[in-house]
């Protein structure tokens, strides 16, 4: 019994809010702080072989392309219009040897076996699959993504691979709200069968004003109550 309510008191306060917290203007979204929350390593992954998991909203875009004085306005404009209705999974996935060589897998490899779902916060499931047809600007854009983050990450960069997936949903504005309660399964299979499960939670805590708990430290986004004092947080 003691179990049990310990548990009911951990869960609530770290339970996620209807948020109605402010969010950050564009400009002043740390796009470092936005990489950070929504790239994460699958469970299972070993010594003998690495993955990382990324899922890029277009706020990260917007938030870099506010701070970029040497893109004209018009080519921000539309490059944002070629992403739009779409964001984007990034995956890089590698058997290490007992030599520390990676053996990195091909982008058709990984998408072999690659599941991809977004549960909302009524708990109400749906499968994604990456858009094998992408218009020719979004080809462009993602031409151009690719060595950027490529230069930026070293060797793991030139292995991260670009998955489209849609954003775009019948009941709502946007499938995978990067601003409201859900999250985004990932699946990945090592080549010797070993799954790997990746977790993407929303609403992501970078995309706001951070609320104080009454000690002055910040509050994550997703509590509801402050975890070294016990107090209700607003909201």
């Amino acid at each position: 019994m003691k179990k049990v309510l310990l548990a009911v008191m951990v869960s609530s306060l770290f339970a996620t809010c209807a948020v109605a917290a402010e969010k950050k203007p564009i400009e002043e979204i740390d796009a470092d702080a936005l990489a950070g929350d929504t790239q994460i390593t699958p469970k299972g992954t070993g010594d003998d072989h690495m993955a990382m998991v990324w899922w890029i909203p277009n706020e990260f875009w917007e938030s870099i392309f506010s701070r970029d004085a040497t893109i004209s306005e018009a080519d921000k404009e539309a490059m944002l219009r070629a992403m739009s209705g779409v964001s984007l999974l990034a995956v890089v996935q590698a058997d290490i040897s007992g030599l520390g060589a990676f053996q990195f897998y091909g982008k058709d490899e990984i998408k072999e076996n690659l599941k991809i779902a977004y549960r909302n916060a009524d708990g109400q499931k749906q499968k994604l699959s990456p858009l094998d047809d992408i218009g020719p600007d979004l080809q462009v854009v993602l031409g151009m993504f690719k060595p950027i983050l490529g230069a930026a990450m070293g060797n793991m960069g030139s292995n991260l691979h670009f998955y489209v997936i849609t954003d775009k949903s019948p009941t709502a504005a946007r499938l995978a709200d990067p601003y409201r309660q859900g999250q985004i399964d990932v699946r990945l299979t090592r080549r010797d069968g070993a799954l790997l499960d990746a977790r993407i939670e929303t609403p992501i805590n970078a995309l706001f004003v951070p609320r104080k708990c009454p000690n002055g430290k910040e509050a994550h986004i997703s509590w509801k109550y402050c975890p070294w004092t016990g107090k209700q947080l607003a909201n």
